[in-house]
């Protein structure tokens, strides 16, 4: 039996919770029932009505929402591959994404439509057949996302195999252009299940708040993950600090992920007061080095709340290391520390030729497991290059201390 896919979590959340709110975005609240109907129509609408077809990749750029939540979902569910686009792209990048992917339908907002007409649907050669709107708006588009819907019949994809491509992420480098990131069902589900053991569990009674953008893949264990155990996730459409402080007091949120410099602002804005935040459990933060003064903050003013620190990329599927809760407490010596691997997660610091370092000496971190990337689309040398020696060489710094 197949497990390490999202069609196995996806239906048996359905048929477990199926009755249960499990999706807030505003004035939207849907069951696990509705959502899965949504889901279903647009799975029937990619291939039926926009001519995706397995294993073939659409793009989409918005901002976050339940429609991206349905989006991700009908493509894990066997719909296509989805390529979420940085919103913090220009025209240049988006239009050489599009076309590196092979992307001809985009899913996009208001927000973003016209910028994606502008860098690719406006050309002669452009390769986009069909620009589906989300929402309302003037812009330019030829299809809106609910009118879709409205027209399609709930429909369950060709089953996936777990070693089938379901999303391409394009990493942004420090130069030239990006590079397109293929993970499979087998490496999605895998990240879901070694963050679910890392941080003590995803609960039902845990509402998630989506606040991180959904195009990064640190957002991936919230779409996949929370709905799996019935949880329920709470969506804000970009980061806004009062905004947030009143999300977690209004809908009673009790985890999410933020970066330290969104946890900062929280902490720095004229409306936050602990007690509205009383209702937060847990809280990952990651991406960039978390300043002791926020963190000193953050750990006397919520004292009760489980703190963790995650350290990955996209092409690990987001997550390797996390420094458990246990590990956050004042004067802790392992604040600093990225943390021990995740279960089915394999370290080593390697020099510049590829020999393994002993313990408290730097050089390059380099990691394996199942929940690596298929390849970067398109780019075998560099694929072969970035696992070189059987090791995925992250070009990270660091070292292993005695606890590994």
């Amino acid at each position: 039996m197949k497990e390490l896919f999202f069609p196995r979590l996806f239906h048996t959340a359905i048929n477990r919770f199926g009755p249960s709110e499990g999706f807030v975005d505003g004035p939207y609240r849907a069951t696990f029932d509705q959502h899965a109907d949504r889901v279903l129509r647009l799975c029937d609408a990619l291939t039926n009505q926009l001519g995706v077809g397995p294993g073939e990749s659409f793009a989409v750029m918005a901002l976050n929402g339940h429609q991206y939540e349905e989006i991700y979902h009908a493509a894990y569910l066997g719909a296509g591959v989805v390529n979420p686009l940085n919103l913090r792209l220009a025209g240049r990048e988006l239009d050489y994404i599009i076309r590196d992917s092979g992307s001809e339908v985009v899913f996009v907002d208001a927000f973003f439509a016209q910028l994606i007409h502008d860098a690719v649907g406006s050309a002669d050669d452009s390769p986009l057949r069909h620009t589906v709107l989300i929402g309302e708006g003037d812009v330019p588009h030829d299809l809106n996302y609910e009118d879709l819907l409205a027209g399609a019949t709930p429909s369950e994809p060709v089953e996936p195999e777990e070693t089938d491509p379901v999303v391409l992420m394009y990493t942004g480098g420090t130069t030239g252009l990006p590079k397109g990131v293929l993970l499979d069902q087998r490496a999605e589900a895998l990240n879901v299940y070694h963050a679910a053991m890392a941080l003590g569990g995803l609960e039902r009674e845990d509402n998630y708040l989506m606040q991180t953008p959904m195009f990064h893949a640190a957002s991936m264990v919230g779409v996949l993950g929370m709905p799996a155990v019935g949880g329920k996730t709470t969506f804000v459409p970009m980061f806004n600090p009062s905004g947030v402080i009143d999300v977690i007091e209004a809908e009673q949120v009790t985890m999410s992920v933020m970066v330290p410099t969104m946890i900062g602002m929280v902490l720095a804005d004229e409306n936050y007061r602990p007690e509205r935040l009383a209702s937060l459990r847990k809280l990952t933060y990651g991406a960039s080095p978390m300043p002791s003064a926020i963190l000193d903050r953050l750990m006397e003013d919520l004292p009760h709340l489980e703190l963790t620190q995650g350290y990955g990329m996209t092409e690990s599927a987001s997550i390797l290391t996390i420094l458990p809760a246990k590990d956050h407490y004042p004067g802790s010596p392992k604040l600093r520390a990225a943390g021990p691997p995740l279960i089915g997660v394999e370290l080593s610091i390697q020099d510049e030729e590829g020999n393994i370092l002993p313990t408290d000496e730097i050089g390059e971190v380099c990691a394996k497991g199942g929940n690596f990337m298929i390849g970067y689309w398109r780019k075998p040398e560099a694929t072969e290059e970035a696992f070189r020696g059987g090791w995925y060489h992250t070009g990270d710094a660091g070292y292993l201390d005695s606890d590994g």
